[in-house]
């Protein structure tokens, strides 16, 4: 069950609704073998119910089928007209010839879920400047359920080797998706590889986006987002000044469906990741005013007493 989460919000005056959660999950060779796992695929589906976005990375799928498996099994007993119906929109294969495409070893697809009742898709790009193994896809959301009614998610699995320019590189990222909207409300998700074995030290002098004031890493260094017995922060979640604005604080988190579900082992099967977290406030409006009560009729004036007989 959802928990509310309005608690500081003057509840005293103000409708409490639930927060949008927005979660990201790199799945590891999300395929046509994994995706033919009942047990994996049980699991998927119950982490992707948590969210009302939530990306996925790390599927290989040039056909579909895996994705559309996923989205039966999600969907499965949910009318289309219910608000927990999901919707998607994923990143397209680059056109052949794409200059770009050259520098490519990987042809996974960035994938988007979502509750398109909740929230509504209003623009997509690739970024396909190079620099980057897997191209950001962008993806421009609104929601009438939150506080900040548009906003902007850059979706990223970097390559382990070039995690740090590829970091680096996600500011210019933010600056196309700025230009093409207009927009500072801005999430940027995914595998970054930003764990101590592909981002050392030193290197986090060299990355604008972690350097520059007006973004802020939700998912801190040190936090676990790993199921391998090694501790790494590979997975973050960074917002901008005004995004953060619209983030329910303290709301980013990692979640541990090993333990959630009592995996042990099995969790290997699913990912070596765990989904990367964080909420948006809830739109809240004034409670209606009370009528105002009518005013007491006047009270009639008391007649004359009649005058004494002669």
């Amino acid at each position: 069950m959802r928990l509310l989460c309005a608690l500081g919000l003057f509840l005293a005056l103000l409708h409490v609704t639930t927060c949008l959660r927005i979660g990201a999950f790199n799945l590891e060779n999300f395929g046509p073998k994994k995706s033919k796992d009942v047990f994996v695929m049980k699991t998927i589906k119950e982490i992707v119910l948590r969210y009302d976005i939530i990306l996925i990375q790390g599927l290989q799928d040039e056909g579909l089928q895996v994705y559309q498996s996923l989205m039966d099994l999600v969907n499965k007993n949910i009318l289309e007209s219910s608000p927990d119906h999901f919707s998607k929109i994923y990143s397209e294969p680059l056109p052949l010839g794409s200059s770009i495409l050259k520098l490519m070893s990987h042809k996974e697809r960035y994938l988007f879920l979502y509750r398109y009742q909740k929230v509504s898709v209003k623009g997509s790009f690739q970024y396909t400047d190079k620099g980057f193994e897997r191209p950001p896809f962008v993806v421009k959301f609104s929601s009438k359920q939150t506080a900040v009614k548009e906003f902007v998610l850059i979706s990223i699995h970097t390559k382990p080797g070039k995690a740090v320019k590829e970091i680096d590189a996600l500011v210019d990222v933010v600056a196309a998706a700025k230009l093409k909207w207009t927009n500072n409300n801005i999430m940027v998700l995914g595998d970054f590889n930003a764990g101590s074995t592909h981002v050392k030290g030193d290197d986090w002098k060299k990355i604008r986006l972690f350097n520059n004031n007006d973004f802020h890493w939700l998912i801190a260094n040190g936090v676990d987002t790993t199921v391998a017995k090694s501790s790494d922060t590979h997975d973050r979640i960074v917002v901008t000044t005004e995004m953060e604005k619209g983030v329910v604080a303290g709301s980013a988190a990692v979640f541990d469906f090993r333990e959630e579900y009592s995996l042990k082992d099995q969790a290997k099967k699913v990912s070596d990741h765990f989904p990367v977290e964080v909420e948006l406030k809830p739109q809240v409006e004034p409670e209606p005013k009370p009528e105002p009560e009518p005013e007491p009729e006047p009270e009639p004036e008391p007649e004359p007493e009649p005058e004494p007989e002669a």
